[in-house]
């Protein structure tokens, strides 16, 4: 479990920080970082048995048309597939690779300066096979990198080296599938090899040719760099690392542990930040402002108890009130599935909050 008013207070005390951010997290909170940080799913139990099922997509909106929706996940499934191409090693040799992703990232960017926040939810969501884990990674930090540079309020052309720079960002990867997909711990010499995917990155885009859009070099190199100098390969501080490897670095970070890996089980919202919130130097306390405002400590799709003892799950956030999203309640008390679900808006109910943030998505448990 996890305590709420720790989170706020961590929050609190990240804003009003002038330490210069926050230090990069260490074992269990990498992509590909040490393995000995394992969680237990056991504060969703009791929630799993049941069997109704609604997903992220249909929680976002209630109001959303099938047109609109179906569009959505044809984006997704697009840069989905983009990322597959891009993290092939065959294809990614070949001198015309831009043609496939760029449009997908305009259509991406549209969704974004129309205000919509689906293409986000969806990125949140679990993953649809673990197969799909390494291109799904790549997709869904581009989309919340592209959140983040929204409310850092980069131009278009920003946006989209952006956009381009963080669906790149592991493509060093590729080389070492193997040892990324291990379950278990890796060895120190396993982890040592995995460590030096930034230069396989950078050795894939010189073989590639060509120009590459600004910032995209830096991020592949930098996003595992930290502020305090903790990161890798190179140790780099400060305004050494570029603000592109900034972002993508904290939602590389976020990405990862919000979803299912070989080696351990997901970390709930919540739970996430806390661990990245508990650490210091690491991260830009600017981005990290921006990251808690604009993803939220209980994205779409968490599930949740409130201090009435009731189960739901997140189906709508409150911009600017983190703690006080809109609730679809689903479990009663005494842990009874409703027949008719009822929301609650936790920002006019104010005798209701949330107490905990469960380990599981609401739409894993089957709410």
């Amino acid at each position: 479990m996890l305590s709420i008013l720790n989170i706020l207070k961590k929050h609190h005390q990240t804003q009003k920080s002038k330490s210069g951010g926050l230090k990069s997290p260490d074992s269990g909170l990498d992509f590909i970082g040490q393995r000995t940080d394992r969680l237990s799913h056991d504060d969703g139990e009791a929630a799993q048995s049941t069997v109704s099922n609604v997903s992220i997509a249909q929680l976002a909106d209630k109001n959303l048309s099938s047109e609109r929706l179906e569009r959505v996940k044809e984006l997704y499934d697009q840069l989905l597939d983009c990322a597959k191409k891009l993290y092939n090693p065959e294809f990614a040799f070949s001198a015309d690779f831009k043609s496939g992703f760029l449009a997908a990232i305009e259509k991406a960017l549209d969704f974004f300066s129309s205000g919509s926040r689906e293409l986000l939810q969806l990125s949140l969501a679990d993953y649809r096979n673990k197969e799909d884990s390494l291109y799904c990674h790549a997709v869904n930090v581009m989309i919340i990198s592209l959140e983040l540079g929204t409310g850092l309020g980069y131009n278009r052309q920003q946006l989209l080296e952006l956009g381009v720079a963080s669906l790149l960002h592991d493509i060093g990867s590729i080389k070492y599938l193997e040892l990324i997909n291990k379950e278990g711990n890796l060895s120190d010499e396993e982890l040592r090899k995995v460590k030096e995917h930034p230069f396989s990155g950078l050795e894939i885009l010189n073989k590639m040719g060509g120009e590459f859009m600004a910032g995209t070099v830096q991020v592949i190199s930098q996003e595992h760099e930290r502020l305090d100098g903790s990161g890798y390969p190179k140790g780099l501080r400060d305004d050494q690392i570029n603000e592109y490897a900034q972002i993508v670095g904290l939602v590389d970070v976020y990405e990862a542990m919000t979803h299912l890996r070989p080696y351990r089980v997901k970390f709930s919202p919540p739970k996430a930040m806390n661990a990245i919130l508990s650490k210091k130097n690491g991260f830009s306390t600017k981005i990290l402002k921006i990251f808690l405002e604009k993803i939220g400590i209980f994205p779409v799709g968490s599930m949740v108890r409130l201090n009435t003892k009731e189960i739901g799950v997140v189906y709508k956030e409150n911009q600017g009130l983190p703690l006080r999203p809109k609730v679809e309640v689903r479990l009663d008390e005494n842990g009874n599935k409703l027949v008719s679900p009822k929301q609650i808006d936790l920002a006019t109910n104010l005798l209701v909050c949330i107490e905990e943030c469960l380990d599981v998505s609401g739409e894993k448990a089957g709410l």
